[in-house]
């Protein structure tokens, strides 16, 4: 015997899927050595989980009998093959008291759990043995990644998850990281509840990808077998991703000379190169609007938030048509069959500001968009317009930011109204009551450039928004304005903008 297991651990076996306590379960925490199938003989069962067939516990007057005679014995536990009829009360009483775990399971078959018990039980490495043959012929002929994961979970008998590097879900279940996990560290670690092994980049000594197995109350061997598991599902996805990664970059060379044609030619774009941006399902022909995103300068992060807020558009109903880095961010457009009104580009704008707000991100975040534009030519002038109102949301010492190109001429004239020595003067004097508390004065400044949205404030500031009313409430009574007035509100806009220039 490798060692000594609980009876509980048995539980937590995946060919006893679905088996619950029915009667003593103060006992589970008891030790056993064995499990054996009863045939009538109780003179071998000392420590020992006794696996009984139906015509030993039905009737239930049996099942008493047998409770007190294997405990007798010096049995650790039953497990009985029965309908969900539950054991008489006398039995539960009898079993409570003498602390005996009487477990029952209705879909199992004996042939198959008992020598799968016995085996897990007397010799786990036999087990971790056989699970290391049949993952490597389940997965040597699985191609992608949800393959992978469905083969794994078939071998296992988990929900295995794939996280990225910060833990954010990738494929799979979704499943919660345990916060104790260190995931700066690229071993293999067990929580409270996951098992987290390392899909190690190729190029590099950090985690590509984190690996997630669940569990509940187990036992050590069934952990192990778990571990080992991972251990051979790891380089089968490493393999997968360095292919994804490899056809991604493949592809996004392909878009992004592509796009450079598109923006040099504008109207004169070649036949071939129209014919590339249909393989990939670009309407050049239709209307576009720009969007450019820039979420810090390291790329794989900054791709990250570029797919994150793809998504989160998506979400809203704004499908992008695609997402290209470049030097300063990552270019894109959203494109449409009929021309986009006024109000389109309003909500748009409001869509955007919103997704952005999701962004894990999203304190690095500046986003710029660019005026609905038809054809190629206009494809070529909406990105150039959204890096000139991205340009805008860098000015902005709020993040994120996010701005339309629409107000860069508004943006000139406030400017000039921000530096003017009058306005100065007017800062000093209307905000010299909350001087005093740089708190409150950062919140008036995020309330009024959210256009006084008490959600969006509290999401940029990461804080409450009950926090945020309650100090909007001390700020009214401090100043004695009423920010609802569209006047006062563009004047304390003004005022603390000129303070922060």
């Amino acid at each position: 015997m490798v060692e000594s297991v609980q009876v509980r651990d048995l539980l937590s076996y995946p060919v006893l899927h679905g088996a619950r306590v029915v009667a003593g379960e103060e006992g589970l925490d008891d030790d056993m050595d064995d499990v054996v199938w009863f045939a009538g003989d109780l003179s071998a069962v000392d420590r020992a989980v006794l696996v009984c067939a139906r015509e030993f516990s039905v009737p239930s007057y049996k099942l008493d009998s047998l409770v007190r005679k294997a405990h007798d014995a010096g049995a650790s536990g039953l497990l009985i093959f029965a309908d969900d009829r539950s054991p008489l009360l006398s039995t539960v009483r009898l079993a409570d008291r003498l602390r005996f775990p009487v477990m029952q399971t209705m879909q199992a078959d004996p042939a198959v759990v008992v020598p799968q018990l016995i085996t897990m039980v007397r010799a786990p490495q036999l087990v971790q043995s056989a699970t290391v043959v049949s993952l490597s012929r389940q997965l040597s002929s699985r191609r992608t990644g949800e393959e992978i994961l469905t083969a794994a979970n078939s071998v296992l008998q988990t929900n295995l998850g794939l996280a990225a590097p910060d833990g954010s879900s990738i494929l799979g279940a979704h499943l919660i990281l345990d916060e104790d996990l260190h995931l700066d560290r690229a071993v293999t670690q067990r929580g409270r509840r996951t098992l987290i092994h390392p899909v190690l980049d190729p190029d590099d000594t950090r985690p590509a990808a984190w690996l997630i197995a669940p569990f509940g109350q187990t036992s050590s061997a069934r952990l192990d077998i778990l571990e080992f598991g991972l251990l051979i599902v790891e380089p089968f996805l490493r393999s997968w991703l360095s292919t994804q990664r490899a056809k991604t970059e493949k592809s996004q060379v392909i878009r992004a000379q592509l796009f450079s044609e598109i923006v040099a030619a504008r109207d004169t774009i070649s036949r071939d190169y129209v014919e590339s941006a249909l393989s990939l399902g670009w309407r050049l022909q239709d209307w576009h609007t720009g969007l450019h995103i820039w979420a810090g300068d390291q790329v794989d992060e900054s791709q990250l938030t570029a797919d994150q807020l793809r998504s989160e558009l998506a979400n809203r109903g704004i499908g992008v048509t695609t997402s290209i880095p470049r030097g300063d961010g990552h270019v894109m457009w959203v494109t449409t069959a009929a021309e986009p009104s006024a109000e389109d580009g309003r909500e748009m704008l409001r869509h955007v500001r919103q997704a952005v707000l999701q962004l894990d991100r999203r304190e690095c975040v500046i986003a710029g968009i660019g005026r609905p534009r038809k054809g190629p030519g206009g494809l070529s002038d909406t990105v150039h317009e959204a890096r000139d109102a991205s340009d805008l949301a860098a000015s902005h010492r709020f993040r994120p930011a996010v701005e339309h190109v629409d107000e860069l001429g508004v943006a000139r004239l406030l400017a000039t109204w921000q530096r003017s020595e009058v306005t100065r003067a007017f800062a000093e004097s209307a905000l010299a009551p909350l001087m005093d508390s740089p708190q409150l004065l950062e919140t008036l400044q995020a309330y009024l450039e959210s256009g006084g949205s008490t959600s969006t404030t509290a999401s940029a500031l990461g804080i409450h928004r009950n926090t945020v009313a309650a100090r909007v409430q001390q700020i009214r009574a401090r100043l004695d304005v009423d920010l609802d007035d569209p006047s006062q509100r563009l004047a304390f806009q003004l005022a603390c903008r000129a303070l922060a220039y």
